[in-house]
């Protein structure tokens, strides 16, 4: 077997994807063209987007990974407030305010739950203003919902035929020793963190970028062919392109849930611009892969080539009807 046969092979089982077609079971109950006050909402966001005089109201949840929630309470409350933060930015947007629901086994883990939310929401600016908190000795689970507004939208049902897929991200962090999980926000100051996150709607806003994605748990690919699959085309990736941070292998980059990682689909002439917009600040913006017309994305990668997905085989259930 070659060595992207060998990859491709570890990441499809590895990297997150069997998580996101589970997806399906909830995308085949859900309504064909949902609306709101009588504008029509698209589904496979990162946030549901609700259209108002002057603009847009972004609503978003994420629960937590439970085995994370049991190994590290502070961390699981960090990085909920972190992703859906991220989430609300991913879509052009700035947050608002959060809500969670809380259950847990004591009263020691929950304080460790929602010593982290409030690091984190400190930290990023955005307000706990309520929730929901239930002692339960049989199990312990958290989610987190945000509320944010955005002018102008960034979603994943844009990408084009020619578009450049962009990933943006930190290099400098560290991986956790027990999960895949990339931090490089846990050392910058506050300051730091809201103003590189500010440059998500400033593409937005000044027209440079239409298509972004957060990196999720199913990584750089897997975010990739969800953002493909809303949009309804192909790529071809290179994995030669795609920048890794000094001592990380691809293998791991590629599995990894980075604390600031975004795909963007951008026109051509867009490229350079929003290259550098991110690059003036010290972060990581790189082509890795060009859109196509057709259902396969294909990765390349050491003079190798593969098909890693085929459009027409649903992930979550949110290609275009």
């Amino acid at each position: 077997m070659s060595w992207l046969d060998n990859l491709v092979t570890n990441w499809l089982v590895t990297g997150g994807l069997p998580q996101k077609q589970d997806i399906q079971t909830v995308s085949n109950r859900l309504p064909h063209n949902p609306s709101v006050n009588g504008h029509p909402v698209l589904l496979g966001d990162d946030a549901a987007v609700i259209t108002v005089d002057g603009g847009y109201l972004l609503l978003a949840a994420e629960g937590v990974w439970p085995p994370l929630l049991r190994a590290n309470p502070k961390l699981a409350g960090r990085c909920c407030v972190l992703t859906n933060v991220s989430d609300i930015y991913a879509m052009g947007g700035r947050p608002t305010a959060v809500v969670d629901v809380l259950f847990a086994t004591d009263d020691e883990l929950a304080s460790q739950v929602l010593s982290g939310m409030q690091e984190n929401a400190e930290r990023f600016g955005v307000p706990i203003v309520g929730g929901h908190y239930t002692k339960n000795r049989d199990t312990s689970a958290l989610a987190v919902a945000i509320l944010g507004q955005a002018k102008r939208l960034l979603t994943s049902h844009t990408a084009r035929p020619g578009d450049e897929l962009m990933l943006v991200g930190k290099l400098e962090g560290k991986l956790h020793d027990t999960f895949d999980f990339w931090d490089c926000s846990s050392m910058c100051s506050p300051e730091q963190l809201r103003s590189d996150l500010e440059l998500l709607p400033l593409i937005a806003e000044t027209g440079l970028c239409d298509t972004a994605k957060d990196v999720s748990m199913a990584g750089i690919l897997g975010t990739t062919i969800m953002l493909l699959e809303t949009s309804g085309y192909g790529a071809r990736v290179s994995l030669d392109e795609i920048p890794c941070p000094p001592g990380v292998d691809i293998e791991s980059w590629l599995r990894a849930f980075p604390s600031y990682g975004f795909i963007l689909s951008v026109r051509p002439q867009y490229v350079n611009d929003v290259r550098l917009i991110f690059e003036e600040r010290g972060l990581c913006c790189a082509s890795f892969a060009t859109v196509i017309d057709g259902p396969s994305v294909t990765v390349h990668g050491r003079g190798e080539s593969k098909v890693i997905w085929d459009l027409t085989t649903p992930l979550m259930g949110f290609a275009p009807s």
